[in-house]
């Protein structure tokens, strides 16, 4: 246990070193980096954060595709290690989660209404159907304790989280927009993410609390309000000019590839470089992408609530099957990753296709 903590720890303070390296680099070669901003545009939805939320959710997939796969080949060693590779690199998407929902966070009439009916209540109803499929004794403290900490499936503790998060913001609201103090705010809670990080807390919070601390991913919270009240660049990054990044990008994957394969760590979802490396990275490399791809992921982002509740399901079915049926490993994670994808839009496309003809024909 303690060996795993001190991987945990010293890839936690590799990359604030790694991130203190790209700055210094970026300063030092007078490289412009475009930071993420919403458009001045009230009418028009920023795509680009609905493609960074499309890239975690994909993430988020292949987090529990790789406890899946090592459900049924703990001793494949190859295949278990290149899913934990994956896996890893994939640690940027909670975080990125927490931070593009803070981006168009604003207190206003309607605030709890909203998140009751887009958030609370359906994450209610999955958890109701979740428990009576998973569990065969049913107890209504039991259910409720699973309720409060998102026990039902591992991935439902992200919503008492975002809770706590949107309950933070309404209580401290003044505070998060007062102009002078964004910045300082914006350090402490840094340093007490980091703090969290490394355990400090963990013998002072209740041990259930861990999960769900929000203490975990203040920074990134923080940064997603800050984010939201700033201004977009009027400077672009150059093409040739992100040559920078993707040196570090190889970088970190060689780091990520050295743990998982020789180490077999198994990163935490809440370390503070990455996530926002991942976000600098892909931003300043969407006009890489076709329009196509591009929409495709957005739609996606989009669509994330109905991934997040109905893919814990699809893949807790899953396990009544190996994946290797597909056709072996590298075709069965591609078909894992549609199907757990796939599947959730496609019933958010029947659910809103049905919604819009049900009020086509009540209102005509």
């Amino acid at each position: 246990m303690f060996k795993k903590d001190k991987c945990i720890m010293e890839w936690e303070l590799l990359g604030i070193s790694l991130a203190g390296l790209i700055s210094f680099t970026l300063y030092f070669f007078k490289i412009p980096i475009e930071f993420p901003a919403p458009s001045d545009s009230k009418e028009k939805r920023e795509i680009r954060f609905d493609i960074l939320r499309g890239f975690a959710m994909i993430g988020i997939v292949m987090i529990h595709i790789h406890s899946y796969f090592q459900f049924f080949h703990p001793n494949d060693y190859l295949v278990i290690k290149s899913t934990l590779f994956l896996s890893n690199l994939s640690r940027f998407s909670v975080p990125l989660f927490i931070l593009t929902s803070a981006v168009f966070l604003k207190k206003k009439s309607g605030y709890w209404t909203s998140k009751f009916k887009h958030l609370i209540l359906p994450y209610f109803f999955f958890s109701v159907f979740g428990y009576f499929i998973k569990y065969n004794d049913h107890s209504v403290s039991e259910f409720v304790y699973f309720l409060l900490f998102g026990k039902v499936f591992t991935p439902f503790y992200f919503v008492p989280l975002l809770i706590q998060f949107y309950l933070l913001f309404y209580i401290m609201n003044s505070i998060f927009s007062h102009e002078s103090w964004r910045y300082r705010i914006l350090i402490i809670s840094f340093f007490i993410n980091l703090v969290s990080n490394l355990g400090i807390f963990d013998p002072y919070l209740p041990k259930d609390y861990h999960a769900i601390s929000i203490l975990n991913y203040l920074f990134f919270f923080v940064l997603g309000l800050s984010i939201g009240t700033s201004k977009p660049s009027t400077s672009s990054t150059k093409p040739e000019r992100n040559y920078i990044l993707n040196i570090f990008l190889l970088l970190v994957c060689t780091i990520v590839f050295i743990f998982s394969f020789s180490f077999q760590t198994d990163f935490k979802n809440h370390h503070l470089f990455y996530p926002i490396f991942m976000m600098i990275f892909v931003w300043n490399h969407l006009f890489c992408f076709s329009a196509k791809f591009k929409n495709a992921i957005s739609y996606i982002g989009k669509q994330s609530l109905y991934i997040f509740l109905l893919h814990p399901f699809i893949i807790h079915f899953m396990h009544s099957f190996d994946a290797y049926t597909f056709g072996g490993p590298i075709t069965g994670y591609l078909i894992t990753l549609i199907l757990n994808v796939g599947i959730p839009i496609l019933a958010s496309f029947i659910v809103q296709r049905g919604m819009i003809l049900y009020q086509s024909r009540h209102y005509s």
